[in-house]
Protein backbone atom coordinates (compact mmCIF):
# COMPACT_ATOMS: atom_id res chain seq x y z
CA UNK A 1 0.00 0.00 0.00
CA UNK A 2 1.47 3.38 -1.15
CA UNK A 3 1.74 5.91 1.44
CA UNK A 4 -1.02 8.03 -0.14
CA UNK A 5 -3.52 4.80 0.25
CA UNK A 6 -2.62 4.28 3.55
CA UNK A 7 -3.08 8.21 5.12
CA UNK A 8 -6.63 8.19 3.57
CA UNK A 9 -7.62 4.86 4.84
CA UNK A 10 -6.38 6.11 8.68
CA UNK A 11 -8.23 8.93 8.46
CA UNK A 12 -11.33 6.29 8.92
CA UNK A 13 -9.60 4.96 11.91
CA UNK A 14 -9.36 7.94 13.64
CA UNK A 15 -11.86 9.43 16.05
CA UNK A 16 -14.23 11.95 15.62
CA UNK A 17 -13.68 14.35 18.10
CA UNK A 18 -17.17 17.26 17.93
CA UNK A 19 -16.31 20.38 19.55
CA UNK A 20 -19.08 21.26 22.58
CA UNK A 21 -19.18 24.70 23.41
CA UNK A 22 -23.30 24.55 25.18
CA UNK A 23 -25.21 22.26 27.54
CA UNK A 24 -27.46 22.16 24.70
CA UNK A 25 -24.29 20.62 22.81
CA UNK A 26 -23.71 17.95 25.13
CA UNK A 27 -27.45 16.91 24.57
CA UNK A 28 -26.96 16.69 21.54
CA UNK A 29 -24.52 14.14 21.53
CA UNK A 30 -26.30 12.05 24.15
CA UNK A 31 -29.36 11.73 21.83
CA UNK A 32 -27.15 11.16 19.04
CA UNK A 33 -25.50 7.68 20.31
CA UNK A 34 -28.91 6.47 22.62
CA UNK A 35 -31.73 7.97 20.43
CA UNK A 36 -33.21 4.55 18.66
CA UNK A 37 -31.25 2.75 21.39
CA UNK A 38 -32.51 3.20 24.92
CA UNK A 39 -34.72 0.34 26.39
CA UNK A 40 -38.03 1.12 26.36
CA UNK A 41 -39.19 -1.14 29.24
CA UNK A 42 -37.46 -2.65 31.98
CA UNK A 43 -38.51 -4.08 35.41
CA UNK A 44 -36.64 -4.29 38.29
CA UNK A 45 -36.04 -4.97 41.99
CA UNK A 46 -34.50 -2.46 44.25
CA UNK A 47 -33.72 -2.40 48.24
CA UNK A 48 -34.28 1.27 49.56
CA UNK A 49 -32.82 2.91 52.85
CA UNK A 50 -34.94 5.91 53.71
CA UNK A 51 -33.17 8.13 56.47
CA UNK A 52 -35.31 11.14 58.87
CA UNK A 53 -33.16 12.07 61.26
CA UNK A 54 -31.55 9.76 63.33
CA UNK A 55 -34.01 6.97 62.03
CA UNK A 56 -33.26 4.55 59.60
CA UNK A 57 -36.10 2.27 57.16
CA UNK A 58 -35.38 -0.25 54.81
CA UNK A 59 -38.25 -1.40 52.06
CA UNK A 60 -38.08 -3.59 49.32
CA UNK A 61 -39.47 -2.04 45.81
CA UNK A 62 -40.51 -3.69 43.01
CA UNK A 63 -40.38 -1.50 39.72
CA UNK A 64 -41.55 -0.98 35.78
CA UNK A 65 -40.78 1.46 33.69
CA UNK A 66 -42.39 2.15 30.20
CA UNK A 67 -40.73 5.38 28.04
CA UNK A 68 -40.95 7.78 28.07
CA UNK A 69 -43.39 8.90 30.98
CA UNK A 70 -44.71 5.97 33.03
CA UNK A 71 -43.19 4.43 36.38
CA UNK A 72 -44.63 1.69 38.85
CA UNK A 73 -43.45 1.07 42.03
CA UNK A 74 -44.71 -1.73 44.31
CA UNK A 75 -44.12 -1.76 47.54
CA UNK A 76 -43.48 -5.16 49.59
CA UNK A 77 -44.56 -7.60 50.03
CA UNK A 78 -45.40 -8.25 46.87
CA UNK A 79 -49.12 -8.32 45.13
CA UNK A 80 -50.14 -6.43 48.80
CA UNK A 81 -51.70 -3.63 46.31
CA UNK A 82 -49.38 -0.54 47.70
CA UNK A 83 -48.14 1.05 44.74
CA UNK A 84 -47.03 4.40 42.76
CA UNK A 85 -48.19 5.07 39.58
CA UNK A 86 -46.32 7.86 37.86
CA UNK A 87 -47.68 8.27 34.17
CA UNK A 88 -47.57 11.86 32.08
CA UNK A 89 -47.62 14.51 34.77
CA UNK A 90 -49.62 12.83 37.48
CA UNK A 91 -48.60 10.80 40.52
CA UNK A 92 -51.14 8.17 41.92
CA UNK A 93 -51.30 6.22 45.67
CA UNK A 94 -52.71 3.13 45.89
CA UNK A 95 -53.61 1.17 49.06
CA UNK A 96 -54.75 -2.43 49.45
CA UNK A 97 -55.62 -1.89 45.36
CA UNK A 98 -57.61 1.05 45.74
CA UNK A 99 -56.71 4.81 44.27
CA UNK A 100 -56.47 6.80 47.62
CA UNK A 101 -55.03 9.79 45.31
CA UNK A 102 -53.93 11.66 42.56
CA UNK A 103 -52.21 14.32 41.83
CA UNK A 104 -50.48 17.02 39.56
CA UNK A 105 -46.61 15.99 40.22
CA UNK A 106 -44.27 15.75 37.64
CA UNK A 107 -41.34 13.22 38.13
CA UNK A 108 -38.48 14.43 35.87
CA UNK A 109 -36.22 11.52 36.40
CA UNK A 110 -38.22 9.28 34.39
CA UNK A 111 -37.38 11.50 31.26
CA UNK A 112 -34.00 12.56 32.58
CA UNK A 113 -33.14 8.79 32.68
CA UNK A 114 -34.36 7.52 29.70
CA UNK A 115 -37.68 9.26 29.05
CA UNK A 116 -35.67 12.33 26.78
CA UNK A 117 -34.98 9.43 23.94
CA UNK A 118 -38.32 8.98 22.69
CA UNK A 119 -39.09 12.97 21.84
CA UNK A 120 -37.52 15.00 18.89
CA UNK A 121 -34.43 16.57 20.01
CA UNK A 122 -35.61 19.94 20.01
CA UNK A 123 -38.63 18.93 21.84
CA UNK A 124 -36.53 16.94 24.38
CA UNK A 125 -33.74 20.44 24.74
CA UNK A 126 -37.23 22.66 24.93
CA UNK A 127 -38.51 19.93 27.92
CA UNK A 128 -35.25 20.39 29.98
CA UNK A 129 -35.41 24.35 29.58
CA UNK A 130 -38.27 24.34 30.97
CA UNK A 131 -37.09 21.79 34.45
CA UNK A 132 -34.73 24.70 34.89
CA UNK A 133 -31.51 24.26 33.23
CA UNK A 134 -29.81 26.67 31.34
CA UNK A 135 -28.93 24.35 28.33
CA UNK A 136 -26.49 27.75 27.07
CA UNK A 137 -24.08 27.01 30.25
CA UNK A 138 -21.53 24.11 30.13
CA UNK A 139 -18.23 23.38 32.55
CA UNK A 140 -16.24 20.06 33.48
CA UNK A 141 -15.04 18.44 36.53
CA UNK A 142 -14.83 15.00 38.00
CA UNK A 143 -17.17 12.86 39.73
CA UNK A 144 -15.35 9.71 41.61
CA UNK A 145 -12.30 10.19 38.95
CA UNK A 146 -14.26 10.26 36.07
CA UNK A 147 -14.65 13.61 33.70
CA UNK A 148 -18.11 14.80 33.22
CA UNK A 149 -20.05 17.76 31.46
CA UNK A 150 -21.77 19.69 33.72
CA UNK A 151 -24.94 21.45 31.93
CA UNK A 152 -26.81 24.25 33.38
CA UNK A 153 -23.52 25.96 34.98
CA UNK A 154 -20.23 28.06 34.41
CA UNK A 155 -18.79 26.56 37.26
CA UNK A 156 -19.67 23.73 39.48
CA UNK A 157 -20.25 26.04 42.65
CA UNK A 158 -22.96 28.21 40.93
CA UNK A 159 -26.08 27.73 43.20
CA UNK A 160 -27.91 26.78 39.84
CA UNK A 161 -29.39 23.77 38.55
CA UNK A 162 -27.04 21.15 37.32
CA UNK A 163 -27.24 18.03 35.03
CA UNK A 164 -23.43 16.13 34.94
CA UNK A 165 -22.90 14.05 31.93
CA UNK A 166 -20.39 11.34 31.67
CA UNK A 167 -18.32 12.08 29.42
CA UNK A 168 -17.37 8.95 27.99
CA UNK A 169 -20.22 6.86 28.29
CA UNK A 170 -22.51 9.94 28.34
CA UNK A 171 -24.76 8.93 30.89
CA UNK A 172 -26.15 11.00 33.62
CA UNK A 173 -24.89 10.82 36.91
CA UNK A 174 -25.64 13.65 39.01
CA UNK A 175 -28.57 16.23 39.61
CA UNK A 176 -28.41 19.27 41.48
CA UNK A 177 -31.33 21.23 41.82
CA UNK A 178 -32.32 24.34 44.02
CA UNK A 179 -35.98 24.17 45.69
CA UNK A 180 -36.55 27.30 47.54
CA UNK A 181 -34.11 27.07 50.44
CA UNK A 182 -33.17 23.56 49.55
CA UNK A 183 -30.22 22.21 47.61
CA UNK A 184 -31.42 18.56 46.17
CA UNK A 185 -29.08 16.23 45.12
CA UNK A 186 -29.10 12.80 43.50
CA UNK A 187 -26.24 10.70 42.61
CA UNK A 188 -26.69 8.02 39.90
CA UNK A 189 -23.73 4.90 40.55
CA UNK A 190 -22.42 2.11 38.97
CA UNK A 191 -24.28 1.50 35.58
CA UNK A 192 -24.50 -1.69 34.20
CA UNK A 193 -25.28 -2.58 30.23
CA UNK A 194 -28.76 -3.45 29.17
CA UNK A 195 -29.99 -3.70 25.82
CA UNK A 196 -28.22 -1.14 23.98
CA UNK A 197 -28.29 1.50 26.74
CA UNK A 198 -27.84 1.34 30.44
CA UNK A 199 -29.31 1.83 33.71
CA UNK A 200 -27.34 3.25 37.06
CA UNK A 201 -27.82 0.14 39.57
CA UNK A 202 -27.54 2.71 43.13
CA UNK A 203 -28.74 6.05 43.54
CA UNK A 204 -28.06 8.59 46.50
CA UNK A 205 -30.44 11.50 47.60
CA UNK A 206 -29.41 14.30 49.42
CA UNK A 207 -30.77 17.83 50.84
CA UNK A 208 -29.04 20.11 52.20
CA UNK A 209 -25.96 18.21 52.05
CA UNK A 210 -27.71 15.54 54.27
CA UNK A 211 -28.48 11.85 53.04
CA UNK A 212 -32.23 11.05 52.54
CA UNK A 213 -32.71 7.79 50.84
CA UNK A 214 -30.05 5.22 49.21
CA UNK A 215 -31.62 2.77 46.08
CA UNK A 216 -29.76 -0.19 45.44
CA UNK A 217 -30.97 -2.17 42.01
CA UNK A 218 -31.32 -6.00 41.47
CA UNK A 219 -32.77 -8.02 38.89
CA UNK A 220 -32.63 -5.44 36.29
CA UNK A 221 -34.37 -7.26 33.25
CA UNK A 222 -35.59 -5.49 29.60
CA UNK A 223 -39.17 -6.20 29.42
CA UNK A 224 -40.32 -6.02 26.16
CA UNK A 225 -43.61 -7.41 26.76
CA UNK A 226 -44.69 -5.56 29.29
CA UNK A 227 -48.85 -4.90 29.70
CA UNK A 228 -49.33 -0.96 29.53
CA UNK A 229 -52.40 -1.54 31.18
CA UNK A 230 -49.76 -2.34 34.66
CA UNK A 231 -49.59 2.28 35.04
CA UNK A 232 -53.14 2.86 34.56
CA UNK A 233 -54.53 3.17 38.17
CA UNK A 234 -58.44 2.89 36.87
CA UNK A 235 -57.68 -0.70 35.96
CA UNK A 236 -54.80 -1.59 38.85
CA UNK A 237 -53.64 -4.81 38.75
CA UNK A 238 -51.69 -6.62 40.89
CA UNK A 239 -48.54 -7.73 40.09
CA UNK A 240 -46.79 -11.17 41.35
CA UNK A 241 -43.26 -10.71 41.55
CA UNK A 242 -40.13 -13.90 41.61
CA UNK A 243 -37.02 -12.86 43.16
Amino acid sequence: MNAKKFSIAALFLLPIFIKVNTGEDVIKLMYKKYAGKWYRSMTFDQTTEIYRDTSKKIQTWHESVLNPDKLRIDVAPAGGGNTYIMRNDSTYSIANGVLQSASAQPNDLIFLLGGMYFYPVDQTIAIIKKQGYDVTKLSEDTLNGKRVYIIGASDKSEQVNQLWVDKNDLYLVRIIKYNKNNKQDAIFENYIKIGNAGTETKVRFSVNGKLRQVETYYNCKLAPDIDSLLFDPRHFQKISYKN
